[in-house]
């Protein structure tokens, strides 16, 4: 028994490392918000990379939203919750930039100001309404760096539609 055991323990440090070391880019490293093991155009997210998003609506639209709000069905055309579609970059454009969100007497996205945003709050999971949960919803670690760095630029540079 302890040899199974031994070589379960080998086998699964040996797993680990070629994760965090593969040459292809695909492990690890990088840290947050670096390029790290990725190739050129890449950004290491949560240890795998992805195409960086750009601080334009466009491109947060395919990079975030439609990876984290709308596959889930949360905040999609047929039912959205808390009244936020975001399953276009037309809805998107309607339903955040200037408008007061549900939950707070603040706006989802005041261009050119992250920080009275309330869309950030949510994504950081920090001054939200009260029983509300961070977003994405079921990922307590939120999104990776990279992602987070685009919505906030964007944000940041008046919330740009391209």
């Amino acid at each position: 028994m302890k040899n199974f055991s031994f070589r379960v323990w080998v086998f699964v440090g040996a797993v680990a490392l070629m994760m965090g070391c593969g040459e292809d880019g695909s492990g690890g490293g990088g840290g947050s918000g670096g390029n790290g093991d990725c190739p050129t155009g890449q950004v290491s997210c949560d240890g795998v990379c992805i195409d960086e998003v750009a601080p334009t609506l466009t491109a947060i639209q395919s990079g975030v939203f439609a990876v984290s709000c709308t596959a889930s069905s949360c905040h999609d055309a047929n039912n959205p919750q808390a009244n936020l579609d975001l399953s276009s970059i037309a809805a998107s454009e309607t339903n955040l930039i200037n408008v007061e969100a549900d939950q707070v007497a603040e706006l989802r996205v005041t261009p050119g100001d992250p920080d009275a945003s309330y869309l950030m709050n949510k994504l950081l999971g920090v001054d939200m309404a009260e029983g509300t949960d961070r977003m994405p919803q079921g990922d307590p670690d939120g999104l990776c760096e990279p992602k987070l760095e685009a919505v906030r630029q964007w944000i940041l540079d008046d919330a740009p539609i391209e």
